[in-house]
């Protein structure tokens, strides 16, 4: 009977230890969840490719429980990027909304009512050895020859500046992927990288972001001559340039004309 009742009462400590145990998990899964953790909000409505400041951030109190992983919860990971939309004040910083500032997309914060979009031929030599892609800013070099009579020359002229390319397509008309900063083959930890040697087709065409006018001109010059395609540094400056000439010549004539009249 002793041994009995002696386990009985190992069974009910052992059960009541059970309860206890659970009941402290139940509590502290409970209070991990609804313990509070700092997020941030925006404090103001703020614009797409703006840089983002401390003050434009609200730290708030939530539950763990409605904290996700695409929160970004770290401020000094927040500031000093920029938003790659537009956002509104109370909503929640998400990392997917941050970048840097090279890779800030210009066309969502320009005003593109008086731009059109002109597409020029392209290859690797023309462009920069393919290292161009969507938002570069382009200098035009338009080169040109004349024969006239007995006299040849040809002759080179810068005919705009700063101008936005909005797209690259490959040869046979798909996006064109800049594989310039790659080296072909070369094997990274975890294995071969892909962007290294994935053929994606050369590059063949140029979309740029320009004027009407200067659409106009385009056109007009690809069809006389050849654009090649200048690249320009961060801290690059507009300048004017007399062209360059290389034969026999005499003069040229190159400006706005109306081509419809004499």
């Amino acid at each position: 009977m002793k041994k009995k009742r002696g386990k009985g009462i190992a069974m009910t400590f052992f059960s009541f230890g059970f309860v206890v145990l659970f009941v402290a998990g139940v509590y502290l899964y409970t209070q991990n969840q609804i313990d509070p953790t700092v997020a941030y909000e925006f404090a103001r409505e703020i614009p797409v490719n703006t840089q983002i400041e401390r003050s434009d951030l609200k730290p708030v109190n939530i539950p763990s429980s409605a904290v996700n992983e695409s929160m970004a919860l770290d401020i000094d990971e927040i500031v000093g990027k920029y938003n790659n939309a537009r956002v509104f004040p109370g909503q929640y910083v998400h990392r997917s909304n941050l970048v840097e500032g090279e890779e800030v997309d210009p066309f969502e914060s320009i005003d593109l009512s008086k731009l059109r979009k002109v597409t020029i031929p392209a290859n690797y030599v023309d462009a920069l050895g393919g290292d161009i892609q969507r938002g570069d800013r382009v200098d035009l070099i338009y080169v040109g020859s004349e024969n006239k009579d007995g006299k040849a020359f040809s002759y080179s002229r810068t005919v705009m500046n700063n101008v936005l390319v909005y797209a690259t397509n490959t040869d046979d008309g798909f996006r064109y992927v800049n594989r310039a900063q790659n080296i072909k083959g070369q094997v990274y930890e975890g294995g071969e990288d892909i962007n290294a040697s994935t053929e994606t087709g050369g590059l063949g065409s140029v979309t740029l972001a320009v004027t009407l006018e200067q659409a106009e001109e385009l056109s007009s010059r690809i069809q006389t001559g050849e654009i090649q395609i200048v690249g320009r540094f961060d801290d690059s400056e507009d300048y004017d340039t007399p062209g360059y000439i290389n034969g026999d010549y005499e003069q040229i004539f190159s400006g706005a004309g109306n081509a419809e009249t004499n």
